[in-house]
């Protein structure tokens, strides 16, 4: 694991080299959240060729690149490529079927999660991080945090396999919540993990049952 210094080192270098395209990927994610809200069904494709790239990016770019070390090589980077390739491959197995949940206050917490995905930023402005030396809405902590609260609200509708997958980045979060990396920022991830684990353990076999009704 990195240090501390190394850390936020890595990050101002990864933001400094790549705000272009991040600028970009999170105005694609702020389209893409509309158009999640009005027409969730139409969306559906875009959104999983979203998360596909962004996903690959961060496993690619982030990771092997910008915050090399022998975690990134053998778990960051294999954990998200694999998950964008999963992302790209429903786009055709149609397992996962992005929409609003039909409770009221999981529409609620779900847009909460969502709202703290972009406020990320605002939140390490708050505990004293500064542009470049700061998380910006695609790094691929908040990435998955918006990916678990689209995952989780689409429930039944899910593949498995994907939302397992997100859950270890998000639960390995914890320490940051006891001060790793001075990235208190993160807690939002543990959060979102918490709250994406207890919804799948609540829902396994109705996810269970649709993934059988998808297959037939």
């Amino acid at each position: 694991m990195p240090t501390t210094e190394m850390f936020w080192n890595q990050m101002a270098a990864y933001n400094a080299a790549t705000f272009p395209v991040q600028a970009l990927m999170v105005t694609a994610a702020g389209i893409l959240t509309y158009l999640w809200f009005a027409k969730p069904h139409k969306a559906n494709t875009l959104i999983k060729t979203f998360l596909s790239f962004a996903f690959a990016w961060n496993g690619i770019v982030f990771f092997l690149i910008f915050a090399p070390s022998p975690f990134s090589t053998f778990f960051g980077a294999p954990l998200f490529i694999l998950l964008a390739i999963l992302f790209a491959a429903d786009i055709f197995a149609k397992k996962l079927a992005f929409g609003l949940p039909d409770l009221k206050w999981q529409r609620y917490i779900t847009i909460l999660w969502i709202l703290l995905v972009f406020l990320y930023p605002l939140v390490g402005f708050a505990l004293g991080h500064y542009y470049p030396r700061t998380i910006l809405p695609v790094a691929p902590c908040p990435l998955t945090v918006f990916a678990i609260a689209l995952v989780s609200a689409a429930i039944p509708k899910v593949d498995k396999k994907v939302y397992v997958l997100l859950l270890p980045w998000a639960l390995m979060a914890l320490p940051k919540c006891f001060g790793a990396l001075n990235c208190y920022e993160d807690c939002i991830l543990f959060g979102a993990g918490v709250y994406g684990l207890v919804m799948l353990v609540k829902n396994w076999r109705a996810i269970g049952k649709s993934g059988e009704m998808a297959q037939t």
